[in-house]
């Protein structure tokens, strides 16, 4: 056998200090192999070692989604039964509101109930008029004005869509708030 070995290797033209070097590298893989085996726990970790973590994660996903909660009640101030509530109280009754419901909601709603009522002509309208629509700062108001001027008035909503900036996803934004002639 060690016959078989050797001309095997010298077949393979290997010198004597390289078969040294293989077979030191080799007994050296085998030994770290086998240490590997007999200090790695067979379990990684038990059960018990996640459930802090996970007591963790789940006390800062409740601290998160409370933040966005009060993120989303910041910018959008009361529910679809609140503002029904809140737009009763103020046709009624401007100087008190009922049912607890607090200032700042009132206001909100006398300001949607009024652009209920008078949406912006695009046509017409100046930067300062732009400026009020949602979604809309000096940057595109200029714009909207500019295409105006060059290309004469709106004939169609979709035609905003030619601005650069306004999308399909702003334009249906601003459609609750804007109007192409003054008689709509």
């Amino acid at each position: 056998m060690k016959r078989r070995v050797f001309f095997w290797l010298e077949k393979l033209k290997i010198a004597p200090g390289e078969r040294k070097a293989i077979s030191g590298l080799l007994g050296l893989l085998v030994v770290l192999g086998g240490l590997n085996l007999a200090l790695a726990p067979s379990v990684p970790f038990e059960d018990g070692d996640y459930l802090e973590l996970e007591r963790q994660f789940a006390e800062r996903t409740a601290m998160l989604k409370a933040e966005e909660e009060k993120l989303m009640e910041q910018y959008y101030p009361a529910s679809e039964k609140q503002i029904a509530g809140a737009r009763i109280d103020t046709v009624s009754d401007d100087s008190t509101s009922s049912e607890g419901s607090d200032e700042p909601a009132a206001k909100v709603e006398k300001s949607d109930h009024n652009a209920d009522k008078e949406r912006i002509n695009v046509n017409t309208a100046n930067i300062e008029a732009l400026k009020a629509l949602p979604g809309i700062g000096s940057t595109y108001a200029k714009r909207i004005i500019k295409y105006r001027n060059e290309n004469g008035e709106f004939e169609s909503f979709e035609e905003l869509k030619k601005i650069k900036g306004i999308a399909q996803k702003r334009l249906d934004k601003l459609m609750p708030f804007i109007k192409l002639k003054d008689s709509e």
